[in-house]
């Protein structure tokens, strides 16, 4: 096997081991499976949007989407408002729902720490520069879903390299609010 194939066969599965625990903790945290955790952070993080704007960041149907919201409605974790002209609802955290998106952030961040090894200076510098380069180059399209889980306090927008992107394409996302401790 080349090396290039066999660096990418460990990527595949390191990538895949830090999913399937993410998605299990934070699904265990909300009580809910699918996008219920990255729901919850983007309604936090960005109050007041609407559903078409939830929906476009989790990358799920409308209907998906207003299933989604019902659920943390239901919990007391978001409340819906009219959202201006129109049909269109707004959402937004109550103070329980962002504190639960603070608990999904930190199990994120506890996740990603503990599946790295410990690693020198040089070595994060080197990983984080490749991983923001990877990032820009997968998001070439409007409306990327990267950010879904992002916890907007860790990773300055002056030095995000998915939003450098998007405003390359003309389509800057919101300035978001970040969760707090």
């Amino acid at each position: 096997m080349k090396a290039k194939e066999r660096r990418d066969n460990l990527l595949g599965a390191f990538v895949l081991s830090v999913s399937d625990r993410l998605r299990r903790e934070t699904e265990e945290s909300i009580g809910h499976t699918g996008a219920s955790a990255a729901a919850l952070i983007i309604i936090a993080q960005f109050p007041g949007r609407s559903i078409e704007f939830l929906r476009q960041a989790i990358g799920l149907s409308h209907p998906a989407t207003v299933r989604v919201v019902d659920r943390l409605v239901e919990q007391g974790l978001v409340r819906r408002r009219t959202g201006g002209d129109g049909p269109a609802v707004a959402v937004t955290a109550t103070a329980a729902g962002k504190r639960h998106a603070r608990r999904i952030l930190e199990i994120r961040q506890k996740v990603i720490a503990d599946s790295l090894p410990k690693l020198s200076p040089a070595e994060s510098k080197a990983l984080t520069a490749i991983l923001e380069r990877a990032l820009g180059q997968l998001s070439e399209s409007p409306g990327t879903t990267h950010c879904r889980l992002c916890d907007m306090k860790r990773c300055p927008r002056s030095d995000c390299p998915v939003i450098h992107k998007q405003i390359e394409l003309g389509v800057p996302p919101p300035e978001p609010v970040p969760v707090p401790d």
